[in-house]
């Protein structure tokens, strides 16, 4: 009886490492699959965005002269109506 109780404990241990070894390639077989679909995923095109950023920089530069023009007539008013002889 004791053969046979040291008989099936063998055959358990082997069935568990059996089952250990199956659950270590599902593991890898389940990382190996994100990887996959990780290096098949790409960028968003960001050309669309690059064009409307290059486009606010003209559109700055543009206002940035037009405060630059008002800020002198905005002097030259000053000065004519410091001017007592106008």
């Amino acid at each position: 009886m004791g053969k046979l109780k040291d008989q099936l404990a063998g055959i358990a241990a082997l069935i568990a490492a059996v089952i250990a070894i199956g659950g270590g390639f599902a593991k890898f077989g389940e990382m190996q699959t994100q990887l996959n679909n990780l290096s098949e995923q790409t960028a968003p095109d960001l050309t669309p965005l690059a064009a409307l950023i290059g486009k606010n920089d003209r559109n700055i530069a543009v206002l940035q002269t037009e405060v630059e023009l008002l800020n002198l007539t905005i002097k030259e008013m000053k000065a004519k109506a410091s001017n007592p002889l106008q």
